[in-house]
């Protein structure tokens, strides 16, 4: 992890939003199964955000394992639908959406805007001293 002076809020950050998509994900639906393109950016966008707000507190080097345990989390999310609730169901194309939002984080991370967090702190004038 990087060396963050308000890691504790950066990681508190990281569990409201993974706690947000587990119990949004989880809380009773619609009894008819629709595939909607709205479902599905909301898949993408919540998936690729937690992966962004990781991929800000972490070195390059862990980038794809930050972005596997997401993608993992999502494929639980989608086993767990499928056998903890009467309303919902396990979707194939959900996967495919948190994927490609995964997968977009990942690539703005790799372009530059990984390790937003330290910048973030930079600019607040409270940054750590880096470690060589």
């Amino acid at each position: 992890m990087l060396p963050l002076v308000y890691r504790r809020f950066w990681l508190a950050g990281a569990w409201l939003v993974s706690l947000a998509i587990i119990i949004g994900s989880l809380l009773p639906g619609p009894l008819i199964a629709t595939v909607s393109t709205w479902d599905k950016l909301q898949h993408g966008a919540a998936y690729g955000l937690l992966t962004f707000w990781l991929l800000g507190l972490l070195e390059r080097s862990r980038y794809l394992w930050a972005a596997a345990i997401t993608l993992g989390l999502g494929v639980a999310v989608e086993v767990a639908q499928g056998l903890l609730t009467a309303t919902r169901f396990a979707d194939p194309l959900d996967i495919a959406a948190n994927a490609t939002g995964v997968g977009l984080a990942l690539l703005i991370a790799w372009l530059g805007l990984g390790g937003w967090a330290e910048q973030v702190e930079r600019w607040l004038g409270v940054a750590a001293p880096r470690r060589q």
